[in-house]
């Protein structure tokens, strides 16, 4: 029996009609997802910036909360409420013009050798032995000391350099008008020390009709904070940095609060910040003055409703190139090899287009004309017969 070959033909027409209906909606998703897929992959990595930056934000605020917290169990413990309310006994039924002079007379000679007898006295009480013993089971507390409802010290770890402390900023934030308010002064740098502290102030309320008796003022050393920004590490050009509201650097990898220099990344999303939804946290990319495209996700720490001194904010800054090059690499390779998708169907459109097949029209034969004495005759014209190439599937 003979064998039979099935063998399809497909013109050349129908097969290239056949490629550029399939590989160029091909092409076209390609590019649309891609696009799509790059978008997303951008926006989840800068939600991971973000979230870093929420996450050490909320470390430096649990920080701080921890420290006001300890300060205001301090300031209710019952020798220093004790301590406050007998250093406001002598007051009762003098005189503005008599309290005035008292305290006066004790302030000019606080730095003479007059009133060491006093001094003395004063840092051995059971208040100042309570403070002491804070301090030494927090060596974070780097001073305390203790006032009475007009401002005169009566309790300290130290010899104040005034005894009488109404005068200063920090102690009529605390006094309020005698309503008591918790104040927190702006960071600030010992030079001597060579630390970073905060002033932290906490009223002393009379228990009974819960009007201001007293302040505690208590100095906190926060360079621990500095080591939960240092620890953020997402590449080699990754860096965190803790900026105040105005934009001046509090601590960075190469930056410290005594350079009083400005955040240039800070400066560049202080408008998104202030205009954008994300106010308060959020990413951003950016372009720095030096030229340097930077990925920022930022948090604030959440403190300045509170405390206007405390609008920090924590910067998690890294080159864009190196952020996103995780995921531009294998998005570069897709876009590469959806290109060479497209130059093949170009090619084979140009290749098909000037390769065509001719076609050939048959040629009806004409009838020989009377042959002649003696003539040769002539050879008829052959039609050729196109030759139909088809391609076999």
């Amino acid at each position: 029996m003979p064998s039979e070959k099935l063998e399809l033909r497909v013109s050349l027409t129908t097969l290239l009609t056949v490629v550029l209906l399939t590989v160029i909606p091909i092409c076209a998703v390609g590019l649309y997802t891609l696009t799509r897929a790059e978008t997303a992959i951008d926006r989840n990595i800068g939600n991971h910036f973000r979230t870093i930056a929420q996450s050490t934000a909320g470390e430096v605020s649990s920080f701080l909360d921890e420290r006001l917290l300890a300060v205001g169990t301090l300031a209710a413990s019952p020798s220093i409420v004790e301590a406050v309310t007998a250093a406001d006994k002598p007051y009762t039924g003098m005189t503005d013009d008599a309290i005035r002079d008292r305290i006066q007379k004790i302030e000019k000679g606080w730095n003479t050798p007059a009133s060491e007898p006093f001094v003395r006295e004063m840092l051995g009480n059971r208040a100042s032995h309570t403070l002491d013993r804070w301090r030494d089971r927090d060596r974070r507390f780097l001073r305390l000391t203790l006032t009475d409802s007009h401002g005169g010290v009566i309790a300290a770890t130290h010899k104040t350099l005034d005894f009488y402390q109404a005068d200063e900023d920090f102690w009529q934030a605390i006094y309020a008008q005698g309503r008591g308010a918790v104040h927190v002064t702006d960071i600030l740098y010992d030079d001597v020390t060579k630390s970073y502290y905060l002033g932290l102030g906490v009223p002393v309320m009379d228990e009974q009709t819960n009007t201001f008796s007293g302040a505690l003022d208590a100095l906190i050393e926060v360079s621990s904070i500095f080591p939960i920004l240092h620890r953020v590490n997402v590449g080699p050009t990754s860096r965190a940095i803790l900026v105040k509201q105005d934009g001046t650097i509090i601590d960075s990898p190469t930056i410290s609060l005594s350079s009083n220099m400005k955040s240039d990344e800070f400066l560049a999303l202080r408008a998104s910040m202030l205009s954008g939804t994300n106010r308060w946290n959020g990413y951003l990319v950016t372009t720095l003055p030096g030229g340097e495209n930077v990925l920022v996700g930022y948090s604030d720490i959440g403190m300045h409703e509170t405390f206007k001194n405390l609008g920090w904010t924590v910067l998690i800054v890294q080159n864009t190139r190196e952020a996103y090059a995780a995921t531009r690499g294998v998005m570069r390779l897709i876009l590469f090899l959806i290109a060479v998708m497209a130059v093949l169907v170009v090619l084979l459109v140009v290749y098909f287009s000037l390769h065509r097949r001719r076609e050939y029209t048959d040629l009806t034969p004409e009838e020989p004309a009377p042959k002649e004495p003696g003539q040769i005759p002539e050879t008829p014209n052959r039609t050729e017969t196109p030759d139909h190439t088809a391609a076999h599937v």
